[in-house]
């Protein structure tokens, strides 16, 4: 310990070792024996007397009396000479006169006797002995007083008590300095220096590692409170000093943690502790304490803060569930993620099991897992379904001393997608459909293929094994399989993705048709990985396409190209003529009376009928002209290429349209029977510079109905003027409509009169009243509505309309018994409500059935004669009166008409016309007449002009007439002017 004023560094006893030396420390007191020397030389009676210690020799003085030093060193000379038996008493006379040499300058040679009186204790050998010295010689028996003997024991006594004294002493330095050693090595190991401080007297001493500590050099110390406090930083200081103070008085221990100053050197981190002590009545009699340098920890302290922050973040960083387990697979640490994955908090799972929450036999999985990682110090995964937590997890565990670190991740996304890719790759692998992926290689490397499916095997017939690592171009061997597939994968490169139709080549050999889309795989926006290809079988789709292709083109019956197919045909034609300036011929064929061959034959000899004439149109013409059907028994014959000049293109148009003219005039062998068939042919030309295809059928159609009407079995070349006729026709039907929804007709009325004059009726007579052409006569518009079918709408119009004038004259007296003729179409005639709709226009007018007489033409008797008999059966049971207008140039027969529920005849205007100068038109009159008369039936005779013809008809029996001998026809406003005033020769009978 350092005190103040701090003594040497010397020990405070010196280092011998009484034992082995027998010498005395320093600091004994030897005023005892000198005492014992001095009873000895009173009780002797002599000079002087030495108290010798006798367990070493030459004796060690321990006290003497009466002698100087040099006499004492003589004497301890003399003794050990002289007294060789140390434990006899002895005496000795003259002792200066003894042999060996005294030290000079002493009074040893005035001596005349010597006593040595040994003492001993317990029979122990002689410890001590006196030595009396006298000047006066004395004689050897001289009795010793016996006093001295026992002062001689009494100080060997007290030798061999002080040397156990000294002993002990001895022993307790040695075992202080050892304790002193070990507790600097102490404190140097622990880094702790030790203090003290008196209360009293305030002075503080101090180990030297506590000076070590504070820095101090050898010679430096601290004594006082003060100065100790000074040495800790500033801002410590005040409070350290109250902690000492609070100790010094009160006795209250401290422990801190305060930085010191160091001269020469950074500031230390010291634990300061302080602590009373107290004497035996309680008083603090001082207090002491220690410092230790806690810089290192702190320093490790603040490492390991920062380790720990910075293992924190990245455990908190970590963004997969993390956890740390001791060897007891207990929970020790667990991060965010890990809280969040296992739902439960850190403070529900510190310490508990891993596996105290999982099901029994993932429990044992778990924990088997566990073990043997810490068993074996070896990572160890596992990938399980924990029910509890309704999640498929990955466990991977890595030992390490203190356990295991468990890293969880939630893989139930991804043992989702594995099913979902096993499911897929099943469904792809068990897909009709062809699958076949291969990875893109490098820019000069084709594809290879790494996936088929089993349809690619079983439509391919190549197996896995044959294809996997092989280019796609193995399966496309064709050249415009592969154009096709450069332009798709082009297509690839801009849209990754890409459809087309190819051939694929089977291991056989044999081709099929494959629908193919390809899909590129992309790793990031710029690099393609593979390519996945799915292909459908469309062989059957492409065989039913050429089917539908061919039927949407072809005619199924004959095989001929169609309508279709030849208006495109004949626009690649009409463009082809105006480019190299060949003209070119178009012909519309059409069988003459091909209906009657199906209704008397049948339908399939029809169709047999069509096929040959197919067959031999094909072999009239030249193989680059087209043969068409358009429908029924139409076809169209195309050629192309006949003449740059006009009249050489037409002839040779003329020269084959004779010829297919005649090769279909040879009869046809059909099944069982030989038919003759004609055709009637027109045609049109063309030179590009029509560019409408319609139009040119249109032409070569009308040609055909021109040949038509000109008696069939021949060709006509259409004329422009058919054209205009047709466009007539065409504005014709087109005003029509608009004058039946205007009401733009009006009727006139024309009176029919008896042989005596009187009129007898009107027969109702329809005009157009056009607003820019005027009055039309039927003969302008009735053929079109025929055609039209605007027959129906007007025919029942003037229908009504005469209805309602009879019903109007029915109230007059004088024109109440006259009849109006209405004159029938035969679309009208053969509508299946027309019985209904005269029905109903008579109910409706209230008018007398028998005043609306019905005109019908003789082409209503060319068929359906049955349905004909009885419909007229079925007006003339309403009352209505039928006359048969146009009479003898139509299709009356004698056998039909006697059939028919007429009333009336009409001779036709074209016999009357030429009654008188016409012998054939007189005789045709008369028959006419007298066939009426035979069968009870009146005869009208219509356009009568002059007398002589009414004279002559009258003459040979004419029931009634009607022309412009009489009257034209009249609007209802003349006429009925004229019923009031009839002209001469005509009357109107009430």
């Amino acid at each position: 310990m350092r005190h103040g004023p701090p003594p040497p560094r010397t020990a405070l006893i010196a280092e011998t070792d009484f034992e082995s030396t027998g010498t005395w420390s320093t600091a004994r007191d030897f005023s005892g024996f000198h005492r014992l020397a001095q009873l000895a030389a009173q009780l002797g009676g002599c000079a002087g007397a030495v108290v010798f210690d006798t367990t070493q020799w030459p004796p060690l003085v321990l006290g003497s009396h009466g002698l100087l030093t040099e006499t004492l060193l003589s004497a301890t000379q003399f003794s050990a000479q002289a007294f060789a038996d140390r434990s006899l008493p002895a005496s000795v006379g003259d002792p200066g006169k003894h042999p060996f040499e005294p030290v000079a300058g002493t009074e040893w040679c005035a001596l005349r006797h010597a006593q040595w009186l040994p003492g001993s204790t317990g029979g122990a050998p002689t410890a001590a002995a006196i030595l009396l010295l006298d000047t006066v010689g004395r004689k050897r028996a001289s009795a010793v007083p016996p006093a001295l003997p026992l002062l001689a024991a009494h100080a060997a006594e007290v030798l061999t008590l002080w040397r156990r004294c000294e002993v002990s002493e001895q022993y307790n330095v040695h075992v202080l300095r050892e304790s002193e050693s070990r507790l600097n090595l102490t404190e140097h190991t622990a880094g702790a220096g030790s203090w003290s401080m008196v209360v009293a007297s305030g002075v503080v001493s101090h180990s030297d590692e506590f000076a070590t500590i504070l820095g101090l050099p050898d010679h430096r110390h601290v004594v006082t409170l003060d100065s100790m406090v000074q040495r800790y930083n500033p801002e410590w200081r005040s409070g350290i000093r109250q902690r000492l103070e609070r100790c010094a008085q009160s006795g209250e221990g401290f422990d801190e943690e305060i930085q010191i100053m160091v001269e020469g050197g950074t500031p230390k981190w010291v634990r300061t502790v302080g602590s009373a002590v107290r004497s035996v009545d309680g008083n603090i009699v001082r207090i002491q304490g220690a410092i230790q340098d806690i810089s290192a920890q702190k320093q490790a302290q603040q490492d390991t803060l920062r380790l720990a922050m910075r293992l924190t973040t990245t455990l908190a960083s970590i963004t997969e569930a993390f956890v740390t387990l001791d060897r007891q697979c207990c929970f020790t640490y667990l991060n965010q993620e890990s809280e969040r994955l296992l739902q439960k908090t850190t403070a529900d799972l510190l310490g508990e099991e891993v596996w105290k929450d999982f099901s029994g036999p993932l429990a044992e999985r778990v924990k088997e897992k566990l073990t043997r990682s810490l068993n074996t110090n070896r990572r160890v995964e596992l990938e399980e379904f924990f029910p509890s937590l309704g999640k498929w997890l990955e466990v991977r565990a890595y030992p390490f001393a203190e356990g295991l670190a468990v890293y969880f991740r939630d893989v139930t996304e991804r043992r989702r997608s594995q099913e979902q890719l096993m499911l897929l790759e099943t469904s792809v692998s068990r897909l009709n459909d062809i699958v076949a992926i291969a990875e893109t290689g490098a820019s000069a490397q084709e594809p290879r293929i790494v996936f088929v499916n089993d349809a690619f095997e079983q439509h391919t017939g190549y197996s896995r094994a044959e294809v996997l690592g092989q280019t796609p171009r193995m399966l496309l061997e064709l050249d415009p399989a592969i154009t096709k597939l450069k332009a798709l994968a082009a297509g690839l490169q801009q849209n990754q993705q890409a459809r087309t139709e190819l051939m694929v080549r089977r291991k056989n050999g044999a081709l099929f048709w494959v629908e193919l889309e390809v899909v590129s795989v992309q790793a990031n926006a710029e690099d393609v990985t593979h390519w996945v290809a799915v292909g459908r079988d469309i062989t059957q789709r492409k065989t039913a396409e050429d089917m539908i292709r061919h039927l949407a083109f072809y005619d199924a019956l004959t095989d001929l190209p169609n309508r279709q197919l030849l208006l495109d045909r004949l626009q690649q034609a009409l463009a082809a003529s105006a480019r190299s300036g060949q003209h070119g011929a178009l012909m519309f064929i059409d069988l003459d009376n091909f209906k009657t061959l199906n209704d008397t034959l049948g339908h399939h000899m029809g169709d047999q009928l069509l096929q040959k004439v197919a067959s031999r149109l094909t072999r009239s013409v030249r193989k680059t002209d087209m043969v068409a059907r358009l429908g029924g028994d139409e076809f169209v014959v195309m050629v192309d290429d006949l003449s740059t000049d006009p009249e050489a293109a037409a002839y040779k148009a003329r020269a084959l349209a004779e010829k297919v003219l005649n090769t279909l005039r040879e009869p046809f062998q059909l099944t069982g029977h030989q038919h003759f068939s004609t055709p009637s042919i027109g045609v049109t030309s063309f030179d590009g510079g029509q560019n409408d295809v319609s139009e040119l059928l249109k032409q070569a159609d009308l040609a055909m109905y021109q040949a038509k009407s000109l008696g069939r079995n021949t060709v006509c070349f259409f004329d422009p003027g058919m054209q205009a006729t047709v466009s007539a026709n065409a504005t014709v039907s087109s005003d029509l409509r608009v004058a039946l929804r205007e009401q733009q007709f009006v009727v006139y009325y024309q009176p029919q009169v008896d042989r005596v004059g009187v009129i007898t009726g009107v027969e109702a007579l329809v005009r157009w009243q056009h607003p820019e052409r005027g009055l039309i006569t039927p003969i302008e518009f009735i053929p079109v509505a025929e055609d039209t079918g605007l027959i129906l709408p007007l025919g029942q119009w003037v229908l009504e309309t005469a209805c309602e004038q009879l019903a109007a004259w029915a109230h007059r007296p004088q024109t109440a018994s006259l009849s109006i003729a209405v004159n029938v179409s035969v679309r009208q005639f053969r509508h299946p409500d027309f019985v209904d709709m005269v029905m109903a226009a008579i109910q409706r007018t209230g008018i007398r059935p028998h005043n609306l007489k019905l005109e019908l033409t003789e082409s209503l008797l060319a068929d359906r004669m049955e349905i004909t008999i009885d419909k007229m059966g079925m007006l003339k049971a309403l009352g209505v009166t039928l006359s048969l207008d146009d009479f003898g140039v139509g299709y009356s027969s004698l056998s039909v008409l006697k059939r028919l529920p007429l009333d009336q005849l009409k001779i036709d205007k074209g016999f009357v016309a030429d009654v008188l100068t016409d012998p054939n038109d007189a005789a045709i009159s008369r028959a006419i007449i007298a066939l009426a008369q035979s069968l009870s039936l009146q005869v009208v005779a219509e356009g009568v002009e002059t007398q002589e013809q009414r004279d002559f008809l009258a003459y040979q029996g004419c029931d009634q007439f009607q022309g412009h001998l009489f009257s034209r026809p009249l609007p209802i406003e003349a006429l009925d002017a004229m019923l009031e005033n009839p002209t001469s020769g005509m009357v109107v009978m009430g």
